[in-house]
């Protein structure tokens, strides 16, 4: 058990234990409308290839009624989609179908001739046997997810020797058996990632890996004999351990298995009576040495303990410390330097895990995982030796900055009140964050679970929040965003939001009593639920990326009215409801937020402080004194299109929920402005 503190001193080393997908290809969907399903080339629609694939499967959760000839939409339909389809401009490219109960027999051949499938995850759910025949038919596909079922017999080598666009394979977590398929894994041009952990494969691990393969993991299961020295030195010991006859994993001194156990050394004869008393003088002398380590110790903890509280006491709490804790900033460390926290984090063990957890996929490092690709792999090592500054404190947690001796710098994030879902559904929630792909949203790489403990890990933005350089940056080098700059903003929020809302989002159904009478369900929460300024980071080139979002099924009821900003809505302030339309009115904040250069009162929980942005800017509306409100840095710049973007943020803002624009039809109008259009309504 580890403790590790951070205090408040110039970038000192990370002494706090920062540690714990699916990598889906997840395809955006660019376009809406509810467009018939798209054609196969074999005459047949998308449509139907789900039918008859449905026949294959057993549902006894029922997770795919809508799946049926007789539904009001097609699988890609952009109001009411198929579960567990994704889609890119109506044509089905991926079947996601994780933590669904299905079993069955799964008919590959079914979906073989859609012409845009891509990827199939069928993770975590019921399917038992041998893989089908008919997974042979799929040659197009560049990711199958297979992990955490119930197959067995051998894999089979022909099947994935046909699929030479395969660049993913995941089939951990089942119970395969008989030897490692070496000559499929060898002649696999494009394989990039390769998951058999957890099974029962027998035999030795393949001289020969593709040069492309970035990932691989055969750690337990029943393999004997000596690792290839080649192979052993691409991949780290985690992907090889739980094989007890297994030898010659990185950092072993032993290059090949002994097959017999060494011979008992001979007996030695007993000591004599000099030797005996050289012993005792020898561990009486360590005795000492211990002993004296041991009082240097307790008064270094006693002076670590005294620094804290003196630490603790000396912190000045500034200007920009009072808004970014109201609000959830991330600031950068200039503005900080008052900021600090004392951070206690628990974390047994720290060695390298290939398992665990309800998750699956990503590079597990030990209690850390990593979601991305995209980045070198990092574990608690070099976390702990990284470079921390703090970069806010807000209604979900702390923010800090770590930069990595490996030249990697990350924000890491400290939740807190997140402990609504245990570990698996966790992990599941991460893992389908961590899929998202849009040029507005940026996903987490990786996090660290335990009960008291949520670490989520995502990639640094240098320019900060949205809020810190319209309110914060008082700095003579600071960014000063004209109008180009914020009605570019503005389209990449309101286009990541849509995405969010596209991707996230659940349509709101009914529900049909015992008695037969229908009454409708609950409104689903809102995909987003914490937009605001200070969760739109800006990358280098001032494009922004939505952060803090789909964290609604995660935190505590009890304290999501104060942790997420959608409850300062109207109607969640009011009755404690919120829905996809109290996104809308956060976007409308933000708008006006933008246009005004005003701080939002509404960011502020209790304390007096801004602007109430929203009735100021309606009640100039109504007496047509829009231009009087126009931040003067985009007075001149800005002119007409500022305004028709206030008067945009004035009707997403709106009190009632029913007439407030949906996410689409508020992108859509600040599209046409940033065109130079004319929504000006």
């Amino acid at each position: 058990m580890v403790t590790l503190l951070a205090f408040r001193l110039p970038p000192l080393p990370l002494l706090l234990l920062l540690v714990a997908v699916t990598v889906t290809a997840t395809a955006a969907a660019d376009d809406g409308g509810g467009a018939p399903a798209s054609s196969t080339p074999d005459g047949g629609s998308d449509a139907a290839a789900l039918l008859r694939l449905k026949q294959s499967l057993s549902d006894p959760a029922g997770r795919l009624v809508l799946w049926s000839s007789t539904s009001p939409s097609a699988p890609c339909d952009a109001v009411r989609p198929w579960p567990g389809v994704q889609c890119y401009k109506d044509l089905v490219v991926g079947l996601r179908l994780r933590h669904m109960n299905l079993s069955g027999t799964f008919d590959f051949g079914a979906v073989a001739k859609l012409p845009g499938l891509h990827s199939i995850n069928l993770m975590h759910n019921a399917f038992a046997g041998p893989l089908p025949a008919s997974l042979g038919a799929v040659r197009s596909l560049r990711a199958l997810y297979l992990s955490s079922n119930a197959f067995t017999g051998p894999v089979p080598a022909d099947v994935f020797l046909k699929m030479r666009w395969l660049k993913k394979l995941y089939l951990d977590g089942n119970d395969f058996s008989g030897p490692l398929p070496a000559d499929a894994i060898a002649a696999a041009p494009r394989l990039i990632e390769l998951h058999l952990d957890r099974n029962q494969l027998e035999g030795t691990v393949p001289f020969r890996l593709p040069d492309s393969l970035k990932r691989f993991n055969v750690s337990h299961n029943r393999l004997t004999g000596s690792i290839p020295p080649d192979v052993a030195r691409r991949f780290d010991a985690s992907s090889f351990a739980g094989n007890p006859g297994l030898c010659g994993s990185p950092g072993s001194d032993a290059a090949v298995c002994v097959a017999a156990a060494p011979a008992p050394p001979p007996a030695m004869p007993p000591p004599t009576e000099a030797e005996f008393m050289a012993v005792q003088e020898e561990t009486s002398v360590f005795v000492v040495i211990g002993i004296i380590l041991l009082v240097i110790l307790l008064v270094s903890g006693a002076m670590v303990l005294m620094l804290r509280q003196d630490e603790r006491n000396s912190v000045a709490t500034t200007a920009w410390d009072y808004y970014a804790s109201a609000t959830g900033a991330a600031a950068s460390s200039s503005s900080k330097a008052g900021a600090a926290e004392m951070v206690a984090v628990d974390v047994p063990g720290g060695g390298s895990s290939s398992h665990g957890g309800g998750g699956g996929g990503g590079r597990r490092m030990g209690e850390f995982v990593i979601l991305s690709e995209d980045i070198p792999a990092f574990g608690l090592p070099d976390l702990m030796k990284a470079s921390a500054e703090v970069l806010g404190n807000g209604t979900l947690g702390s923010a800090y900055k770590a930069a990595m001796r490996n030249g990697v710098t990350v924000a890491v994030k400290r939740m807190r009140d997140m402990n609504r879902v245990g570990r698996e559904e966790f992990e599941h929630h991460l893992h389908m964050l961590g899929d998202l792909r849009h040029p507005n949203v940026l996903p987490p790489v990786g996090y660290h679970f335990r009960k008291e403990e949520k670490l989520i890990v995502s990639e640094f933005m240098p320019r900060g929040s949205l809020l810190y350089i319209l309110h914060g940056d008082q700095s003579p080098n600071r960014v000063v965003l004209d109008w180009q700059a914020r009605v570019r903003v503005a389209l990449g929020v309101a286009r990541g939001l849509a995405f969010l809302h596209e991707t996230l989002g659940i349509p709101a159904g009914r529900l049909v009593s015992m008695d037969g009478a229908d009454f409708d369900a609950p409104p689903p929460p809102p995909p987003h639920g914490n937009l605001k300024s200070g969760n739109i980071l800006l990358d280098a080139d001032l494009e922004p990326r939505l952060v803090d979002y789909g964290f609604f099924p995660l935190v505590n009821q009890a304290q999501a009215p104060q942790a997420m900003f959608a409850f300062r809505s109207p109607e969640g302030a009011t009755r404690g409801a919120v829905s996809a339309r109290s996104d809308v009115y956060c976007l409308g904040v933000v708008l006006l937020e933008l246009v005004t250069g005003r701080f939002p009162a509404q960011y502020l929980l209790s304390a007096r402080g801004g602007t109430d942005v929203v009735h100021w800017a309606a009640a100039a509306v109504a007496e047509g004194g829009e231009r009087e409100l126009l931040d003067p840095a985009i007075a001149a710049g800005g002119g007409e299109a500022a305004v028709r973007l206030l008067r945009v943020g004035v009707h997403c803002a709106k009190p009632e929920p029913e007439c407030r624009p949906s996410v689409a039809e508020a992108a859509w109008m600040v599209e046409e402005i940033a065109a130079g259009g004319g929504a000006s309504s």
